[in-house]
């Protein structure tokens, strides 16, 4: 590769940068200075990264909470060839048979979800709108919503809510809402949906327009 052609890739990567970093702000995301994200990363408004993470390819929604060294995989190494390393398969055996790069699929991330200190998302897992992940965890499964997971591998060991109260609130999508709306339904933000039962939220939902 000749310089002229690495000054226009550098430069092609420092305006992607600028770019994102100016969409970002603008929609109030907040990204540990030191974390790395590939380019594929997609990541809704308000959502905030606390400490440096690695975060390849992926999509995490909106008002998610992150609370730093997340790692994000979207692919792993084959297995199934004696080396494993792509480096040395390429460079000294010269070989065109990749071993890196094979997914179980795309990792998503929903909204309003929070994520501890030291989580690591395998390929293919799909995060719940509202799931919790504790810190330390290694997720190698999908998560329901509004479900809570700890461990390696990480599993649920409860829901934020009943099966009844995260019914009624599947299809609330506040993480869509202006920040007006939000601020009009401050109430709905102020409930504790544990100190309840279904009748009285599903009373009071409807009462503020909310379902």
């Amino acid at each position: 590769m000749n310089f002229f052609k690495k000054i226009r890739i550098w430069l092609g990567c420092k305006r992607f940068e600028l770019n994102r970093a100016a969409d970002f702000k603008r929609r109030n995301i907040k990204v540990a200075k030191g974390s790395y994200l590939s380019g594929g990363v997609k990541i809704g408004d308000c959502t905030r990264i606390n400490s440096p993470s690695y975060i390849t390819d992926c999509s995490i929604g909106s008002f998610c909470a992150i609370g730093g060294r997340l790692v994000v995989r979207n692919s792993n190494h084959s297995i199934n060839t004696i080396n494993m390393q792509d480096w040395a398969q390429s460079k000294i055996i010269e070989s065109d048979l990749r071993v890196v790069g094979f997914s179980k699929g795309d990792v998503e991330v929903g909204n309003g979800v929070w994520i501890g200190d030291s989580v690591i998302i395998l390929p293919g897992v799909k995060v719940g709108n509202g799931a919790v992940i504790g810190a330390g965890s290694v997720v190698t499964k999908s998560v329901p919503p509004y479900a809570i997971v700890v461990g390696n591998p990480a599993k649920v060991i409860k829901y934020r809510f009943s099966p009844e109260i995260i019914e009624l609130i599947k299809d609330v999508q506040w993480w869509n809402w202006t920040y007006d709306e939000m601020r009009r339904a401050k109430a709905f933000f102020e409930i504790d949906f544990k100190a309840t039962d279904a009748i009285d939220i599903k009373k009071r939902l409807k009462e503020m327009g909310v379902i």
